[in-house]
């Protein structure tokens, strides 16, 4: 117990991450164990449409939801600019707009490197003596701005639950209240979810990372058995960028059309067409400490080609290595309740199918069981624990939104007709879910309870991807240093670890440059590293030019305007952190959404391509006004057009508290 207690502590100073609480000082209220203020449910859906959830529910499919709308309140909520989920639910949780909480993508760039990083987490390495002793750990900073009403309630004295809460890593201190924390959450690895793809298919030579952050490893058969390597953590004790990784071994079994796997000291024999369990994996960081994570194997194919996909590396429940829950053991305590999950914010393996290193049918089965295990745990814990305040946060709907909006868009250039009958109800199927949850947690609820049902934003087609990089080339904005020279495509791998970005481009004759899902930054002087545009008039000049010119562009095949809107970001996000906000703020119309290779600054071919991946609906660089997310509530709401920040000042008014700050959403109005 000791030397549990002492690794804790150690791994405490290496990961850990002392996140300052965000936000003004909340004043906390003795509240008294009346029940004074009625118990209150908040079920975040993410990714839910108004339009398909109207649908479904007229055509009977969703009859909890209808029974809410037709009882309560349904209405379409408005969301963030853009409506892009780490925005959208930082604004949920804080009833603040995105200039107030500082969060406007997922990535942000440094001005003086020019390079993409991660917008919703800081971090800093730490320091070793002699590689083997921690003598300074590194710190993780959220970079959410704003107090979540989740923290004001628990601070006043009420039993407060937040399960999967989006940009919660680190969490939120939350005074005598829990949280588990979703979307943000990164794997062993550092990074969204790094999936691995062993293969005999996979020549040595061809051992590479994929667009989508992926790793194929070639297995080389040596009998029936191959081995290979599973690359894990940064070596935070070495001066180079170097990961620790652990050796893995598959043996072919014919007869049983299987495969042994062997890992850390543990072998599992896994059919052919099954999950393993999950196996438990130490990565050594010194000979005294490890790093511990979880992860499963799907055996695609034993012969004659052995290929075995392993999910990414999540960080482990139990031994988190990085902190995921608030108190730090609430994750051990669900997972001695329910066992071992997942713990990666971006829940689902949506990297592996969109390179079709996984199916549809395989990626559907385990999304579904993610979402329905979820939903246990919310019902249970309204049922055990009677919390005054639950929030419980659902991503599938959204992630199953992304890959298989093609198979109800005809006019996606990836529909099959043939996969749309086998496949073209996962939509609805998702939804389904949802509707069932939602009906046991009200069977769950506490006799007069507030229940509010949101989801942070709409979906669209994401038919045809646009290389605004490129458009800016081909308009004057930006200059490169070799014209003719192939351009360079950039991946997730490359983000995380270190790659190259904007090889190219001549910085002393560029205006503007784009990165991430839909923004344009001035190459400002004073502010970028090379910036060459003056503030104040030059800077006005240089945006409004653009922004007409995108405006006035037609897609080449269909002569229609491919931007709704094209935002001055001064406009869209006043408050404290204006000034890291993008210049200009792209809303795509539907059909259209930046290229993945323009969100992380490559300037590829052409300006209008098809999108030829599953990953065939979005939302992230669309116009808000046609992308509203959903509000449920049990009781009538007169208020006709909520946003999603007035969520968290709603919370707060229910349970007759003041907010710690001046918020930018209002409390909506019950009643008609």
């Amino acid at each position: 117990m000791k030397i549990r207690r002492v690794r804790t502590l150690v791994w405490l100073l290496l990961f850990g991450l002392a996140a300052a609480e965000p936000g003004c000082r909340n004043n906390r209220r003795e509240v008294s164990p009346l029940r004074s203020t009625r118990q209150v449910v908040v079920l975040g859906f993410d990714g839910v449409d108004p339009k398909l959830a109207a649908k479904w529910m007229k055509a009977g499919k969703l009859p909890n939801l209808a029974r809410l709308a037709a009882q309560g309140t349904f209405r379409p909520l408005g969301t963030t600019n853009p409506p892009e989920s780490p925005v959208a639910w930082a604004s949920f949780a804080t009833g603040l707009g995105p200039g107030n909480t500082g969060i406007f993508d997922f990535l942000s760039r440094n001005p003086k490197t020019y390079l993409p990083q991660l917008s919703l987490v800081k971090s800093q390495k730490a320091k070793f003596l002699l590689s083997l002793f921690p003598i300074e750990g590194p710190k993780l900073v959220n970079e959410r701005h704003g107090v979540p009403f989740y923290k004001t309630v628990a601070a006043a004295g009420y039993k407060t639950l937040a399960l999967r809460m989006p940009l919660e890593f680190p969490p939120t201190p939350i005074p005598g209240g829990k949280l588990w924390a979703g979307l943000g959450v990164p794997d062993i690895r550092g990074t969204w979810g790094t999936f691995f793809y062993f293969s005999t298919n996979v020549e040595p030579w061809e051992d590479s990372n994929t667009e989508f952050g992926g790793k194929l490893v070639s297995l080389q058969l040596k009998g029936r058995t191959a081995r290979a390597s599973i690359s894990g953590p940064v070596d935070p004790t070495a001066d180079s960028f170097r990961r620790i990784s652990v050796p893995v071994s598959f043996t072919a079994e014919p007869v049983q059309d299987a495969v042994a796997i062997a890992l850390d000291g543990r072998r599992q024999t896994v059919r052919k067409g099954s999950w393993s369990g999950w196996f438990r994996i130490r990565f050594p960081i010194t000979p005294l400490f490890a790093v511990r994570a979880i992860a499963r194997f799907y055996v695609i194919s034993v012969f004659p080609r052995l290929r075995v996909y392993m999910s990414p590396a999540n960080i482990d429940p139990v031994h988190p290595a990085l902190p995921i829950s608030y108190p730090a053991d609430f994750s051990s305590q669900l997972a001695q309740q329910y066992g071992l999950f997942k713990t990666l914010g971006w829940w689902n393996d949506t990297w592996s199918l969109n390179e079709e290193k996984m199916s549809d049918g395989v990626f559907l089965d385990s999304a579904f069981a993610t979402m329905r295990k979820l939903g246990k745990i919310t019902v249970d814990e309204l049922k055990r624990n009677h919390p005054r305040l639950l929030v419980s946060v659902f991503t599938t709907t959204d992630n199953v939104s992304h890959m298989f909006y093609r198979l109800i868009d005809p006019q996606s250039p990836t529909y099959n007709a043939a996969e749309a009958g086998k496949y073209g109800d996962a939509i609805l199927d998702t939804y389904e879910i949802m509707d069932r949850i939602v009906g046991e947690v009200e069977r769950a609820m506490d006799p007069g309870a507030t229940l509010l049902i949101v989801s942070d934003h709409g979906f669209h087609g994401f038919r045809y991807g646009f290389n605004t990089n490129t458009w800016l080339v081909e308009n004057g904005f930006m200059a490169l240093l070799h014209p003719g020279l192939a351009p360079q495509r950039s991946s997730l791998s490359d983000l995380f670890d270190m790659g190259s970005f904007f090889p190219n481009v001549d910085w002393s004759h560029t205006e503007a440059y784009s990165l991430g899902l839909g923004e344009i930054y001035l190459n400002l002087r004073g502010r970028e590293r090379a910036g060459i545009v003056a503030p104040g008039a030059q800077a006005d000049r240089v945006m409004q030019e653009i922004r007409q010119k995108l405006l006035a562009y037609r897609d080449p095949r269909t002569h229609q305007p491919v931007l709704e809107n094209v935002y001055l970001g001064r406009d869209i996000d006043r408050g404290v952190y204006e000034g890291e906000a993008p210049d200009l703020q792209l809303a795509f119309r539907p059909g259209y959404r930046t290229s993945w290779q323009t969100s992380l600054g490559a300037i590829p071919p052409g300006i209008v391509v098809p999108n030829m991946r599953k990953w065939s609906g979005d939302h992230c660089s669309s116009d808000p006004s046609d992308t509203k997310g959903i509000f449920f509530s049990n009781r009538p709401v007169a208020t006709p057009n909520p946003n999603i920040t007035d969520i968290a000042p709603t919370v707060l008014r229910l349970f007759d508290l003041r907010p710690p700050h001046p918020l930018d959403g209002k409390a909506l109005r019950f009643g008609r």
